[in-house]
């Protein structure tokens, strides 16, 4: 990653712009969410002196996974965002201005050149409706009705018909279910008249 270095001592660095090409092992050494992609990105020394400004474009396209189905989705990326640096005694980063030690005297962009990227993901990444894999949101749907009271909905029909026990039962035992469970079930039903 010595490749994202910037010698923040050398002169003529206002100005100045570097490109870089960012593909699969930059994301796989960086090890975040963002699995694989083809990045141009091209970063701007807008000014150099007591506090140099970063001008970082990157545009491409990233893999990264569906929420929903968990196959790989391609987003299409473009962001632009500014970086100010200043030389320090120790790093910092406050949110508006990142200090760099002056003894080091190097800027490592490879971790702000991924975090703008992830930035400017969307808040939910999921493929167009229809587009999802078919083999898990089979298994999604499957556990989705399990858990969002389906069997509930068979018992409640079960129980109108007079077909349902007086007692709610745990579902692999012949034992009643803790009684604070019953009342809840009681308020549940309560609240659907």
């Amino acid at each position: 990653m010595d490749t994202y270095n910037i010698d923040l001592l050398s002169s003529g660095l206002g100005g100045k712009t570097f490109e870089y090409e960012i593909g699969d092992e930059f994301f796989a050494e960086i090890g975040g969410l963002i699995q694989r992609g083809s990045i141009h990105t091209t970063v701007v020394c807008l000014s150099a002196g007591s506090v140099y400004k970063f001008r970082i474009h990157s545009i491409g396209t990233i893999i990264v996974p569906c929420d929903r189905c968990l196959a790989d989705l391609e987003l299409r990326i473009e962001t632009a965002d500014d970086l100010s640096v200043k030389l320090g005694s120790e790093y910092a980063d406050d949110g508006d201005c990142v200090i760099v030690p002056e003894s080091e005297g190097y800027l490592d962009l490879a971790q702000f050149i991924y975090e703008f990227i992830a930035l400017s993901m969307p808040m939910a990444c999921c493929h167009e409706p229809g587009k999802c894999d078919d083999a898990m949101m089979h298994e999604l749907s499957r556990h989705q009705s399990t858990r969002s009271g389906f069997e509930d909905a068979e018992q409640e029909d079960s129980a109108e018909n007079g077909d349902a026990p007086d007692e709610v039962t745990g579902e692999d035992s012949d034992e009643p279910v803790d009684s604070r469970w019953a009342a809840l079930k009681q308020f549940k039903e309560q609240l659907k008249k």
